[in-house]
């Protein structure tokens, strides 16, 4: 009972922080504040999904049946087990407004196991929902009575956190470590056995209000009814006692579990102090690495020093025979360069000889033929000729005869006959023309074939010359890959000089991977450091707590000892400013030392050590009170 009147009070605190924000100016006390009231939900949530479950468990073991749908403490677990679920939901944008419905966030689950499948199926499949909260409600209630809420709740919060991320923000209990809690908590309901009825037209129906009247303890014990009798007052004594008793048992277990905490953060800080000894051991020996590892860099260093001293000198003795060889090769090069040009230039000049040689016979050739095709076109007009000739001779013949025969064709006859006789005397003329001309054509022939041969002289020689100069060159690359060779072998010792090189560099990463590691475990002693002071400042608070704690005990011993309740009927006025009672002035008893006073002495209300909520005191003890607490 006393657990549930502090978690009470912390709920409490959840809507008395909530009325400050408006003093808040700036941004990281804003930030804080904020921080510290998601933590109060949190923890709230937390307290009351502990009491609730507690509660439905000790209340299911005294009933005979199944727990029903109309269970109080039932209901009033799923009334608080849907705000864990609507808990720092993230808000989903509309076009009228931004809603959060935690059923959406249990769809985006469907994927991740079977049971998540047909769980969400099912509740689709019933008929007479409208609103996803309905739907939400209903698949508790089905997760519930198929003993699988646990498994579920589990599977969100540890398996599949990055979906439960895009549904809820970081500070959620979700996703924070007060929701694998709420899990383990969770699995004990397997357990129970449930009847419900899934209707539809129930769940869009709002939640209920949770009603914690049944977890707190009535803290008026000093309340005093209204009777006249002595004999009613003796048994209200009795009452006063025995609840004062109830209250000192109570003080003492809570004093009780206050020295078991102390132990186990003693406990905890011998561990911790034990972990740092290892530690500081581990960081000795690890001093002590480090600084046989600069040793060796040290000596890496110098080994590495010499050894660039030596390669830089190897080097340089490298380059200056590279350059005096280079030098030889240019010189060499150079005058091969120059009779290879040389011979390049005769070689092309000979070349070009022969090209224009090689068209004049193509052009010869082509003359060649052209005349041959003349002499064979003008053959065939000469036999053309001649066999015209005979035709005619016989037309002559034929007009001989016919002008034998008649005068006027031989008059005709003598006319076509001296015609043609003009032709023939043509054709003779063009004849010899032609034979002259073929003479002519023959001896420009016989010249070119005497050209022809002189140029095929020429070639010959120049055919040798080139032979000749591809000796010299044949020679001239034997001296190359000579050198390429040498230049070879020293490329190779080179490039074993460079492994070394690359050996040493290798040597050089692996002592920065060294110390690299050397300061990741300086950093890690360092945070262990910061552990143990933390939880050596945490340590000291419990003391002061606990002190206070033991103090507030003191105070209730003394006030429980000193308190004496004044009788009413034999004081007649106010103790304070001594104003007679009437029936306009009654009497009020402060709750702190029993004394009777007036309204206007008495109007103070304070929570004491003996209560949980405010009672009435004089101006007196209100007074003191508030100068004790300060």
């Amino acid at each position: 009972m006393a657990s549930s009147s502090a978690q009470g009070e912390e709920w409490c605190l959840l809507e008395d922080d909530g009325e400050e924000g408006g003093s808040v100016v700036f941004a990281g006390a804003i930030a804080e504040r904020e921080k510290k009231l998601r933590s109060i939900e949190r923890s709230n949530l937390l307290n009351m999904v502990k009491l609730l479950v507690k509660s439905l468990i000790e209340s299911s073991m005294k009933l005979t049946h199944p727990i029903p749908d109309d269970h109080t403490h039932f209901c009033q677990f799923l009334i608080v087990l849907e705000q864990v679920f609507k808990h720092r939901l993230k808000a989903k944008k509309s076009l009228l407004s931004q809603r959060r419905y935690f059923w959406s966030a249990i769809e985006a689950f469907e994927r991740c196991s079977a049971d998540f499948s047909e769980s969400i199926s099912s509740v689709r499949a019933i008929s007479g929902i409208k609103t996803l909260s309905g739907r939400g409600r209903a698949w508790l209630r089905f997760v519930l009575m198929q003993k699988k809420l646990g498994d579920l709740f589990r599977v969100m919060v540890e398996e599949r956190r990055d979906v439960l991320r895009e549904w809820y923000e970081v500070d959620s209990v979700m996703v924070c470590e007060e929701g694998m809690v709420i899990s383990g908590m969770l699995v004990g309901l397997a357990a129970l056995d449930y009847n419900m009825t899934l209707a539809g037209d129930e769940f869009d129906r709002p939640v209920g209000v949770l009603d914690l009247s049944m977890h707190l303890r009535d803290g008026n014990y000093l309340a005093k009814p209204s009777g006249d009798s002595e004999e009613g007052g003796g048994e209200e004594g009795d009452g006063l006692l025995g609840q004062l008793l109830d209250q000192k048992a109570f003080l003492e277990e809570l004093n009780k579990k206050l020295e078991a905490s102390v132990d186990r953060l003693k406990t905890r800080l011998e561990s911790v102090e034990s972990t740092t000894s290892t530690l500081r051991e581990r960081k000795n020996a690890l001093e002590q690495q480090v600084s046989g590892l600069l040793l060796e860099r040290d000596q890496l260093r110098a080994a590495e020093a010499e050894w660039t001293s030596q390669l830089q000198k190897k080097v340089g003795t490298l380059q200056d025979d590279q350059k005096a060889e280079l030098e030889t090769y240019v010189q060499t090069r150079s005058g091969l360069n120059d009779l290879y040009s040389a011979s390049q230039k005769s070689l092309d000049s000979e070349m070009k000889l022969r090209l224009q040689t090689e068209r004049e016979m193509e052009i010869q050739k082509k003359l060649r033929a052209e005349t041959e095709t003349a002499l064979q076109l003008l053959e065939k007009s000469v036999h053309e000729k001649q066999d015209s000739i005979i035709a005619l001779r016989k037309q002559l013949e034929e007009l001989k005869e016919a002008n034998l025969k008649t005068q006027a064709q031989l008059k005709s006859s003598k006319e076509t006959h001296q015609r043609d006789s003009l032709k023939v005397r043509n054709l003779e003329g063009k004849l010899a023309q032609t034979t002259a001309h073929c003479k002519r054509i023959e001896r420009e022939l016989e010249d070119k074939k005497n050209q022809l041969k002189q140029s095929e002289s020429t070639s010959s020689d120049l055919a040798k010359k080139l032979e000749e100069v591809q000796l010299a060159k044949s020679k001239a690359e034997g001296d190359l890959a000579i050198e390429k060779q040498w230049r070879g072998s020293l490329q190779s010792e080179l490039q074993k000089e460079k492994d070394r090189v690359v050996s040493l560099t290798n040597e050089n990463r692996n002592f920065r991977a060294l110390k690299k590691e050397h300061a990741e475990l300086l950093e890690k002693h360092a945070c262990a450091q910061e552990t143990v002071s933390e939880q050596e400042i945490a340590l000291v608070e419990m003391g002061k707590q606990l002190s206070k704690s033991k103090q507030q005990v003191i105070d209730m011993r003394e006030a429980s000892s000193q308190q004496v309740w004044v009788d009413e009927k034999e004081v007649n006025g106010c103790q304070l400013c001594d104003a007679p009672f009437s029936v306009a002035r009654r009497k009020h008893h402060c709750r702190n030392c029993g004394g009777v006073f007036c309204n206007g002495c008495s109007d103070n209300n304070m929570q004491l050590a003996v209560s949980s909520k405010p009672v009435r005191v004089c101006d007196g003890c209100y007074r003191n009170l508030l100068e004790r607490n300060s």
